[in-house]
């Protein structure tokens, strides 16, 4: 499959089946995510977010695999190289065959007794911060059909 027709297919997954993701898949994964350029409203029904759906209560869909991504907390483009990082993330996970979500909340996350305790914990350096997280697991369902997009939102000016 080419990059374009991924992209397409390639959807945010919120509803994961309680299977674990096989290491090997998982460490091309992030490989994908080390070579990113550097420098939600509504959803849908099928795949609803927390925001669209008060019952949801894990923030993370209850995916098995949770990927945070750090970047420097005095770094001018730390968050848009952290997203970078995500979006090649979960295009390779599409590509392998596992459902993904980006989640931007790294930051909130953290913030708080528990969230320094595990930055502690996990050796993070007190110079980086959490800018984002990518959920992985395997949909739990029908994996959603790729949606039109809408009309005149982009203009090329010659």
């Amino acid at each position: 499959m080419d990059i374009l027709e991924l992209m397409k297919k390639r959807r945010s997954i919120r509803k994961y089946q309680d299977k674990q993701i096989d290491r090997e898949d998982l460490e091309k994964i992030i490989e994908a995510g080390l070579y990113a350029p550097n420098a939600g409203g509504y959803v849908s029904s099928e795949q609803p977010s927390n925001i669209d759906d008060p019952t949801i209560k894990n923030g993370f869909y209850e995916a098995p695999t949770v990927c945070v991504i750090f970047g420097a907390k005095n770094f001018l483009y730390s968050v848009p190289d952290a997203f970078c990082c995500a979006e090649n993330m979960v295009l390779e996970a599409a590509n392998l065959g596992i459902a993904s979500c980006i989640i931007a909340r790294g930051e909130e996350t953290f913030d708080n007794e528990v969230g320094m305790g595990l930055l502690n914990k996990w050796g993070i350096p007190d110079t980086d911060i959490a800018r984002c997280f990518v959920i992985l697991g395997y949909c739990d369902g029908e994996y959603p059909q790729i949606k039109p997009r809408k009309e005149n939102r982009f203009l090329v000016i010659d």
